[in-house]
C-alpha cells in the first residue's frame, strides 16, 4: 500500500511540478522590453535601425499596383508593370503600410521629425505589440 501511496505521490509532484514551470521566471531575460521613451510604451518585441525595418507594401508611381518590398535594402520591382527601383529609393515611393515581422499584420506608422526625414521613423503593430524605430536618439 505504501509502495503505491508513493507512486501517486511522485506522480502527483511531477505534475504540479510542469504546470508551475512556466511561471517560474527563469535566469534568461525577461520576455518584456522596454520601447524608446520616445514612444512611452511596453513592447514584446522590436527592432532598431533601417536594416531591420518591417517589410513594405509601395504602390508603383507607374501603374499604381502595390510593390511588396520584404528587406530594407532590396530592390524595389513592380511585378505588373516591370518598373524597378533601388532600395534607397524608397523615399520617393507612397507607402502605403508596413507589415509586421512577426504575425503580418498591418502596423501603425509614423514621423516624429518631418523636417528632417522623408519617410516614416516608427511602426507598431497593434496585435502583437512589435515596435521598429528608424533611430533611439536624434
Amino acid at each position: 500500500m505504501t509502495g503505491a501511496l508513493h507512486a501517486l505521490l511522485v506522480g502527483l509532484k511531477r505534475v504540479g511540478e510542469r504546470l508551475v514551470a512556466p511561471l517560474r521566471r527563469g535566469d534568461g531575460p525577461n520576455k518584456f522590453r522596454l520601447s524608446s521613451v520616445d514612444t512611452a510604451t511596453t513592447t514584446i518585441d522590436g527592432s532598431v535601425g533601417w536594416r531591420n525595418r518591417p517589410p513594405a507594401t509601395l504602390a508603383c508611381p507607374q501603374c499604381g499596383s502595390r510593390i511588396y518590398q520584404r528587406h530594407a535594402h532590396d530592390a524595389i520591382d513592380c511585378p505588373r508593370c516591370r518598373a524597378t527601383f533601388d532600395g534607397d529609393e524608397f523615399a520617393d515611393l507612397e507607402l502605403i503600410a508596413f507589415e509586421c515581422p512577426v504575425c503580418r499584420t498591418e502596423m501603425q506608422h509614423g514621423t516624429r521629425h518631418p523636417e528632417r526625414f522623408g519617410f516614416p521613423e516608427w511602426a507598431t503593430c497593434d496585435a502583437c505589440r512589435y515596435h521598429w524605430e528608424f533611430r533611439h536618439s536624434y
